[in-house]
């Protein structure tokens, strides 16, 4: 996410605008885009279920400068992959980990129930947990796959939880993933430059002197 100065008269040529005008400028861009990166936290709150750290650590700003009146909101490389797909939405095929040994038959393995708030808020670490549990030996595993006793046409990655060891399906299975868009960050980002832009600027105009 791009957030620039413009004049009225097209973009800003750098070499043409008074210092004092361009600090302030840069100044205000710099704070609209942390106004846009705290609004995307509280999005993220909204749209997901107990996200974690993690995942509410995505987001980053770099600065403008006098001499490039660009601030950007960006998202880091590991959250950005997953956080893709609760932006855009869209199908996507199985990913690497459910190919590996291939425990989930080549199909994509989709979070469902309580387990999809552990995948949001840390996908690698669920899965990492998973898969280690899946592949050691014995009947005291944690997760397993299949279709319980009782359980028809439910094939899927199972877990035992609490003290009486009842089972939970945590992931089902799907030739593709369908996402739907439920985190609406350009929205978001579009509403908050709107509301701020102007007071950022002019507090920075005046703190520089120029009311």
């Amino acid at each position: 996410m791009h957030i620039s100065y413009h004049t009225e008269t097209g973009p800003a040529l750098v070499d043409v605008i008074p210092p004092k005008i361009r600090q302030a400028a840069a100044k205000a861009l710099t704070g609209v885009a942390f106004d846009t990166r705290d609004s995307l936290v509280e999005g993220m709150r909204s749209a997901f279920d107990k996200p974690n750290a993690f995942t509410l650590n995505a987001f980053k700003v770099r600065a403008a400068t006098p001499n490039e009146l660009e601030a950007v909101v960006w998202a880091m490389p590991r959250q950005a992959r997953y956080l893709f797909w609760e932006i855009e939405g869209g199908d996507r095929a199985s990913k690497a980990f459910e190919h590996k040994l291939g425990l989930f038959g080549g199909k994509v393995a989709v979070p469902v129930g309580a387990a999809a708030a552990q995948f949001e808020g840390s996908p690698f670490g669920f899965v990492k947990r998973m898969l280690a549990d899946l592949n050691t030996s014995g009947t005291s595993k944690r997760f397993f796959i299949g279709v319980p006793k009782g359980r028809p046409g439910q094939d899927g990655v199972w877990a035992r939880v609490g003290k009486n060891n009842r089972i939970v399906r945590v992931m089902d299975f799907a030739q593709n993933a369908t996402y739907k868009e439920r985190f609406h960050a350009s929205a978001i980002a579009d509403q908050t430059v709107n509301a701020k832009w102007e007071s950022q600027l002019l507090k920075h105009l005046k703190a520089g002197g120029m009311e």
